[in-house]
């Protein structure tokens, strides 16, 4: 009787600890989504955009580049989901991801081929031009999803 009082004491406390780990998996996962890209406030937002808005207005050449570089970090962090990164049109020519994400390749393979046809955007960036910046939004969150340099007549 004593054995088996001990039995259903073990059991009751294996129970309970299960309910425990299942309640903390419910907490982290509400707490994950909480930090999900489409739960951001207004200071997450700004700061997100921060990074793209320094270079607001007419820039150099050197600058543009280094916004296409804060651009391809950008997108190297948020590989795993195509649809943050941010596109960028340098002049006619339109770097945009989507043509590399319809073929069926890999989060990786994506955010290769968008850097290699940035890293070629890049390449017709020159230094001794000016370069007009111009931003598109999301309409939902207003987080940038697009940038524009444009040459201008020096």
């Amino acid at each position: 009787m004593e054995n088996a009082s001990k039995a259903l004491i073990i059991a009751g406390a294996i129970l309970l600890s299960i309910l425990i780990i299942g309640l903390g998996m419910f907490i982290y996962q509400q707490a994950a989504d909480a930090f999900d890209m489409d739960t951001f406030n207004a200071t997450q937002i700004q700061a997100y955009n921060d990074k793209f808005l320094q270079y607001n207005g007419i820039i150099t050449g050197t600058q543009a580049r280094q916004l296409c570089n804060t651009i391809t970090s950008h997108n190297r962090i948020t590989a795993k989901d195509s649809s943050q990164f941010v596109k960028i049109t340098v002049g006619d020519e339109n770097v945009n991801v989507e043509a590399e994400t319809s073929n069926g390749a890999g989060a990786d393979d994506n955010a290769a081929a968008f850097n290699a046809t940035l890293s070629s955007a890049i390449s017709s960036i020159r230094a001794g031009y000016t370069y007009k910046v111009t931003y598109g939004y999301e309409p939902g969150s207003g987080l940038i999803v697009s940038i524009g340099l444009a040459k201008q007549n020096n």
